[in-house]
């Protein structure tokens, strides 16, 4: 039910701001090192998530509600073996580094009244959906090109955030702040892929061991914004 309301608010004020009564847009770039928590901490063992993400924001004409949408980048961990069984009949030592990724695309949601100062105290909520992929490359040495890569192993879930913050001004035109914020962010059951998760038998075959979990986070953010006018 939840759920279903807030899509309705997404899809209202979006047509809202079709028709042309949007008055501000905030554009920033955020920093996001997210601690996990529950069965999220339980099942993968991560002490920190590091995340960047780019968002806009449409303010309503007359209203303190905020309606935009926020790109990220996620990585939760990354692991370097180095084996020598990686091809058959070759005896060479190869480095195989395997980085474990996400990437989520939110709808965003803010309700940030105008004090007419330079500080902004709003709410937050976003939905959306997290999609984890895991990324291996096989090279001779550190710098050398890839001899092979690919993804792995993938999935994705829905991804719900709620949290509060405030936006500074650090100019007197307050058109740049500095934000911060923290968010609540859980995520539908998913697989994935720990740093621990590939490990190899005698015959040297790639065993992996995916784990299971909603992607539950405690999530501080710095951010920049500008305001364009």
């Amino acid at each position: 039910m939840k759920v279903r309301l807030l899509l309705l608010v997404l899809l209202s004020t979006s047509f809202t701001i079709l028709n042309g009564n949007a008055q501000q847009l905030l554009g920033g770039i955020h920093l996001k090192p997210g601690i996990p928590t529950g069965d999220f901490h339980q099942a993968s063992g991560i002490s920190v998530v590091s995340e960047l993400s780019a968002g806009a924001l449409y303010g309503i004409k007359g209203s303190p509600l905020f309606i935009g949408a926020e790109l990220g980048y996620g990585r939760y961990g990354t692991a370097v073996t180095r084996r020598r069984d990686i091809f058959p009949g070759v005896n060479q030592r190869y480095r195989i580094r395997r980085n474990n990724n996400y990437v989520n695309l939110m709808g965003v949601v803010r309700l940030m009244p105008d004090f007419d100062s330079g500080f902004r105290p709003f709410l937050e909520g976003q939905i959306g959906g997290i999609h984890t992929f895991t990324r291996s490359r096989i090279r001779e040495n550190r710098l050398a090109d890839p001899i092979a890569s690919g993804t792995e192993h993938y999935d994705w879930a829905l991804m719900l955030q709620a949290g509060a913050g405030v936006m500074v001004a650090v100019n007197s035109s307050r058109d740049t702040f500095v934000e911060l914020k923290v968010n609540y962010v859980n995520s539908g059951e998913i697989n994935y892929l720990t740093r621990d998760s590939a490990t190899y038998n005698e015959q040297g075959e790639l065993m992996l061991a995916t784990k299971r979990s909603g992607f539950n986070m405690i999530q501080p953010s710095f951010a920049l914004k500008y305001k364009f006018h």
